[in-house]
C-alpha cells in the first residue's frame, strides 16, 4: 500500500511539471503573436542576436580571454588546412598534367606565376614573399581546340586530321592578358600553389595584399641559373670575408672602407714588406664580395642575364576577386613548382635565407660616425701595383 501511495505522489508530482511547462509555453506563445502583432522582432545578426552580439562585445572590452584551444585542436586545424591544400594542388596538377598529353604543343603555352607580399601601409611585410617567390606553372591553352579533343576522345572517337593552318595574329595565343583575366578567379588555386611552395607561413596573409608577376619558362631559367650561381659563390665569398676581416652580410660601404685601408698598407710601392701576391688577394676578395662582375642581382627580377628576362607585373589583379569568365577563350590550369626538385631545393634554401635575415620590424638606420683623421687619408683613389 505504500508503495501504491509514493508511486501515486510521483505521477502526481511529474504531471505537476508537464502542466508548469505548458503554462510556461502558453505564455511564450502569446507573447509571440502580441510580437508579430505590432511589437518589433528580435533582430538577428550573422546567428547571433544583437544582444548576444553586444555581450560578447562587452566581454571582449572587459578583457575577458577567449577559451583556450588545446594542443590537439589546433594539430587538427593544421592537418585539415594541409590536407585542403594539397588536395588543391593535386586536382590543379592533374588537369594541367591532362592538358599537356591530349593537346598539341602549338595549342597552349606554359608560363611561371610569382608572389609577393604587398602590406598595407605602417603593416609589416612577410619576410618570406619580401622578394618574389615562383610558385607554380600556369597553362594557357586553346580552349576550343582543348574541348574539342576531349569531346572526341570522351566519346572513343578518332580526331579527324585537319589542313595545318597557321595562326594569324589575332588568333596568338596571348598568355599574360589570359592569365590577368582569369587570375581573379583563381583564389584558392593561388593559395594553394603559394602554400606548397611557402608553407604555413603564408595561410595568414590576406589575398588581397598580393601582387602577381609572369614570365615564360626560358626567361624563368635563366633566374634559376642566377641563383644557382649566387648559391655557388657562397663558400667562396666567405672566404674572400675572411681575407678581408669582414662580415659577408656587412654593409658595401663598411667593405669598402676596410678594403681602401688594406689596399693602401699593402701596397708593395708604399710598403716595403708587403707581398704582390696579398696585394692581389685583397683586391680579387673586393671584386667577389662587390659583386662586379654582375654574376648576380639583390633580388628576382635582377637575377641573370636582364636582357634575357621578360618578367611581367599584373597592377592591380587580385585572385579570387570574380567568378571565371564565361567568355574566356582560353583553358588555364597551375602545376605546382615543388614536382621539380631542383626549383624546390633551390627556393627553400632562399625562403631560408630571406625568412632569417629580414627583421620582422624595420629600425631605423643609424648615421654613420665620421671616419677618423688617418682613415680619411686612406680613402683616396684606389692605387695600381706597378
Amino acid at each position: 500500500m505504500a508503495q501504491a501511495v509514493a508511486s501515486c505522489a510521483g505521477v502526481r508530482a511529474q504531471w505537476s511539471s508537464v502542466t508548469s511547462q505548458l503554462s510556461v509555453s502558453r505564455s511564450t506563445l502569446a507573447s509571440r503573436a502580441a510580437s508579430r502583432a505590432g511589437a518589433a522582432p528580435v533582430p538577428i545578426v550573422c546567428g547571433r542576436s544583437k544582444k548576444g552580439k553586444e555581450e560578447k562585445a562587452e566581454a571582449k572590452k572587459a578583457g575577458k580571454k577567449a577559451p583556450e584551444v588545446s594542443k590537439q585542436a589546433k594539430d587538427a586545424a593544421r592537418k585539415k588546412f594541409a590536407a585542403a591544400m594539397r588536395e588543391v594542388v593535386s586536382k590543379q596538377g592533374k588537369a594541367y598534367d591532362r592538358i599537356v598529353r591530349e593537346m598539341d604543343r602549338d595549342q597552349y603555352r606554359e608560363y611561371v606565376l610569382s608572389v609577393r607580399h604587398a602590406p598595407l601601409a605602417g603593416e609589416p611585410q612577410a619576410a618570406i614573399l619580401s622578394d618574389w617567390l615562383p610558385i607554380c606553372e600556369v597553362i594557357v591553352a586553346d580552349k576550343v581546340a582543348y574541348e574539342a579533343q576531349k569531346f572526341f576522345r570522351d566519346n572513343d572517337m578518332t580526331i579527324p586530321e585537319t589542313d595545318q593552318v597557321p595562326l594569324t595574329a589575332g588568333d596568338q595565343i596571348e598568355g599574360v592578358p589570359a592569365i590577368t583575366s582569369v587570375l581573379p578567379s583563381l583564389g584558392p588555386e593561388v593559395a594553394g600553389m603559394a602554400f606548397a611552395m611557402a608553407g604555413s607561413k603564408v595561410k595568414d596573409i590576406p589575398m588581397e595584399q598580393l601582387e602577381f608577376g609572369v614570365e615564360d619558362w626560358g626567361s624563368f631559367e635563366v633566374a634559376v641559373s642566377g641563383l644557382e650561381a649566387q648559391a655557388g659563390t657562397k663558400a667562396m665569398r666567405a672566404t674572400a670575408a675572411g681575407v678581408l676581416g669582414v662580415s659577408i652580410d656587412d654593409e658595401p660601404a663598411a667593405v669598402k672602407r676596410v678594403y681602401r685601408k688594406l689596399i693602401a698598407t699593402e701596397h708593395p710601392d708604399r710598403n716595403p714588406d708587403a707581398s704582390i701576391e696579398k696585394f692581389n688577394a685583397i683586391k680579387e676578395a673586393y671584386d667577389l664580395l662587390s659583386d662586379r662582375g654582375g654574376q648576380s642581382g639583390a633580388t628576382f627580377e635582377g637575377l641573370g642575364d636582364k636582357a634575357k628576362r621578360d618578367f611581367v607585373k599584373l597592377p592591380g589583379v587580385q585572385a579570387g576577386s570574380a567568378p571565371f569568365p564565361k567568355s574566356a577563350k582560353v583553358e588555364v590550369q597551375l602545376r605546382s613548382l615543388t614536382i621539380y626538385d631542383r626549383i624546390s631545393n633551390i627556393f627553400t634554401a632562399r625562403n631560408m635565407s630571406l625568412q632569417s635575415r629580414l627583421p620582422t620590424a624595420a629600425a631605423p638606420k643609424p648615421a654613420e660616425p665620421m671616419a677618423p683623421a688617418e682613415e680619411v687619408k686612406a680613402q683616396e683613389p684606389e692605387p695600381v701595383a706597378a
